[in-house]
């Protein structure tokens, strides 16, 4: 009954100035869609002109509009936009990890875990703390043993890319033995059990190790020897938090891109030099550039807020 008696209303307002329906082409038409201004008489061709253009029914906020068609219901509408724009301005400069992506100054510990994998010849490379990869590393340097305790991902790719983590594998171990507790059925969990029993099964004569090669265009990888320790494997290679290994069969390793001896990765010097200016990277190595950052992050502009008068304020100036 209500809806008849705004049907009715909205009808007597319009005084039949909008024609016919262009959906049904049959009743007067009674509203206007506001995005692409299809005369409809009723909410069935509304729904259906929606469906048949794909046409969301909502105003485009910011489609050009000359001034004579300009109404007060577009000037509200902007006004809603401005302070939604105010709202999304407020609340990036609020939010610390949204100011820069990168943070030059290193904690203590993870300076001494990077001087201790250069010392290994390992190029080590940490994202910002607000990134996934650097909140779920484990990997820590024991000061008084002078040992490193990496955490590892293996990825099973023929075990529909299944992932396991090694959260704290001692660097001295090789990697034979820290892989056999996932191929031997005694020691593998429960969980993985029946997805791994193609890997259990080749054994480790028929499984190939490669290493994710990181700042390399594309998935290329380098063979890691089972045989010798993770230490000795992660030798002039370059790390991002920790190592991602793919434990491959062998009769798959074509389908793999894996870099030869003589693609190997640079010499941690020659590799500290591309890097120099990478943001993206927490390297505190230099100093000019370290002190062109923080200045820059200290003249920083601020965002302005938007002073955006009340509503009645707005349609008083223009009357």
């Amino acid at each position: 009954m209500l809806v008849d008696v705004h049907a009715k209303m909205a009808s007597i307002l319009c005084g039949g100035r909008l024609g016919k329906c262009e959906v049904c082409n049959d009743q007067e038409a009674k509203y206007t869609c506001p995005r692409c201004e299809v005369k409809t008489c009723c909410l069935a061709c509304v729904n259906n002109h929606k469906k048949e253009l794909g046409c969301s029914g909502q105003r485009n906020k910011v489609a050009y509009k000359r001034i004579s068609e300009f109404t007060n219901l577009d000037l509200l509408s902007d006004y809603r936009l401005l302070e939604e724009t105010t709202r999304h301005v407020e609340t990036y400069a609020r939010d610390p990890s949204k100011h820069y992506t990168a943070s030059k100054e290193l904690p203590i510990n993870l300076y001494k875990l990077r001087a201790a994998a250069r010392r290994r010849r390992t190029n080590l490379h940490f994202l910002p703390h607000n990134f996934t990869r650097s909140k779920a590393n484990s990997t820590y340097f024991n000061w008084k043993e002078q040992l490193i305790y990496w955490r590892v991902e293996w990825i099973f790719p023929q075990a529909d890319n299944i992932k396991c983590v090694g959260r704290r594998l001692l660097e001295s171990e090789p990697l034979s033995k820290l892989l056999n507790i996932y191929l031997d059925p005694k020691e593998c969990d429960p969980l993985y059990q029946d997805k791994l029993q193609y890997y259990q099964s080749a054994g480790p004569s028929g499984i190939l190790l490669l290493l994710k090669a990181e700042k390399r265009s594309g998935m290329r990888f380098h063979q890691l020897d089972s045989s010798l320790s993770l230490k000795d494997n992660l030798k002039d290679k370059t790390i991002i938090e920790f190592p991602t290994i793919y434990v491959v069969l062998k009769h798959h390793k074509d389908a793999f891109d894996i870099l030869g001896s003589d693609e190997d990765e640079d010499k941690n010097c020659v590799s500290s030099i591309i890097n120099k200016n990478n943001l993206l990277f927490n390297t505190s190595d230099y100093s000019e550039s370290e002190d062109e950052y923080n200045t820059s992050i200290s003249n920083e502009k601020k965002y302005p807020k938007l002073d955006i008068p009340e509503y009645d304020v707005l349609i008083r100036q223009k009357s």
